[in-house]
């Protein structure tokens, strides 16, 4: 190649005298510093090459050395280099148009910089004079695979660009690696026009890539990928059904058995789903946490049967884990119907005295084995033989869960009182109590 000698002026001077001032890093009569001279990473046949001064740059010589042999084929100079970004104190500089080499591979780059003060410096760096691989017009023929249809074919075309033309062309006879994680599943070799086809099979969801890696056989081609493409799955819809419970509502300490079944889809319809397995929670309510009760393994006619004691009113869940053991499988959930927990309550004493008034007073007192509600509310009932009963009064018992209230009433008779259980407590009566007069 033709060794380039001409003089030049410096693009940049003109904008350095608007500027003014030079890198805050310089002082007067430093020598130029060059940064690592090196290929431009999109435009491998172009030399770019750092330089910062106290003074404009006024000359630049790179000298091109062929690794292979340590030998000599060009020399950049003059106006076959121009400032590509920055300023002629601190800029970049690169060569107008791609270097042509007559030999493809690695050079060593020997460079000298003078400036406006006549202070000189030399420098170095390296040239990647390869072809850069591309691969373009990746296409699949799906982007979902289900259980039945898990092959994916990736196709495209391994092209490469030379550095001293820029020419873009295919690569033939080139293994092209088709990645699922990183790892190669399959590897294609180019046809004459630079196309490669191949099919890899997936387990689970993925990105897959096609990846041409550098190869002995082919040193002068550097590495080169192509786009990803997610491919997603696709999972066979599962469902609980029939999810019963023994009973609406136990007393607290006693068992309540859920029983559901989990089915899948298949193309019959929807069929039992056995041998999947899961686990089994009671949940409170949404900012309570649920309590596990177990794991499970659906039967033949993919039933579950769960027993529990909860302690307090909620539902039964069941999650299947289809996922864990098979991706192409959907987990769900399914929760039963609330089960009522009542807790107990009991009367501590209760009493029923004639006034002075005549009136009749009624109190007493309540007490909670477990959970205490919010409001007691205590119903006072009158009979005249002992086995009939007529309300007379609600009242409502104190934050002590103690009651008193009078009650307008001639003659003799029975009373009682009743606790009006909310949600979530037992009901409990009182013995009866004659008062006379």
């Amino acid at each position: 190649m033709k060794k380039t000698h001409t003089a030049w002026a410096v693009a940049g001077a003109a904008a350095l005298l608007l500027a003014g001032t030079p890198a805050a890093y310089a002082e007067s009569g430093q020598a130029p510093y060059i940064g690592w001279a090196s290929s431009v990473s999109e435009d491998l046949g172009t030399l770019q090459i750092p330089i910062s001064s106290d003074s404009d740059i006024t000359g630049i010589k790179a000298r091109i050395i062929l690794d292979a042999t340590q030998s000599e084929v060009a020399v950049v100079e003059g106006d076959a280099l121009a400032l590509f970004s920055g300023t002629a104190q601190d800029g970049i500089w690169r060569t107008r148009e791609p270097l042509k080499l007559d030999v493809l591979g690695g050079y060593s780059v020997q460079v000298e910089a003078t400036d406006a003060d006549g202070d000189h410096a030399r420098g170095s760096g390296s040239l990647a004079y390869f072809v850069a691989a591309q691969i373009e017009d990746v296409r699949t023929d799906r982007t979902k695979i289900d259980v039945d249809h898990r092959d994916v074919k990736v196709q495209g075309v391994l092209k490469g660009r030379w550095p001293g033309t820029r020419e873009v062309k295919p690569l033939a006879g080139f293994p092209v690696d088709i990645d699922v994680r990183a790892r190669a599943k399959a590897t294609p070799t180019t046809d004459a026009k630079g196309r490669f086809s191949a099919t890899v099979q997936l387990d689970e969801a993925a990105e897959v890539r096609p990846v041409y890696r550098h190869s002995p056989d082919h040193p002068e081609v550097l590495f080169g990928e192509g786009p990803a493409t997610r491919i997603e799955v696709k999972q066979t819809p599962t469902r609980w059904t029939t999810i019963r419970t023994s009973a609406a509502g136990v007393d607290l300490g006693r068992p309540v058995t859920v029983t559901a079944r989990l089915e899948r889809k298949t193309a019959k319809g929807w069929e039992p789903f056995a041998g999947q397995h899961g686990a089994t929670l009671f949940t409170y309510g949404p900012d309570v946490q649920s309590e596990w009760l177990g794991e499970f393994t659906t039967a033949a006619d993919g039933t579950v049967t769960v027993t529990a004691s909860p302690y307090n009113s909620g539902r039964f869940l069941l999650t299947n884990r289809a996922e864990d053991e098979d991706p192409f499988t959907a987990s769900v959930s399914g929760e039963s119907k609330e089960v009522e927990v009542r807790h107990p309550a009991a009367f501590s004493r209760f009493g029923a005295t004639r006034t002075e008034a005549g009136t009749v007073r009624v109190e007493g007192a309540l007490e909670f084995a477990s959970n205490t509600p919010g409001t007691s509310t205590v119903l006072v009932q009158f009979s005249r033989d002992g086995r009939r009963w007529s309300d007379v009064t609600t009242t409502e018992a104190d934050w002590q869960h103690a009651f008193s209230v009078d009650v307008a009433k001639n003659g003799p008779g029975w009373f009682r009182a009743r606790f009006v259980a909310p949600k979530g407590y037992q009901a409990a009566t009182t013995a009866a109590v004659q008062v006379t007069g």
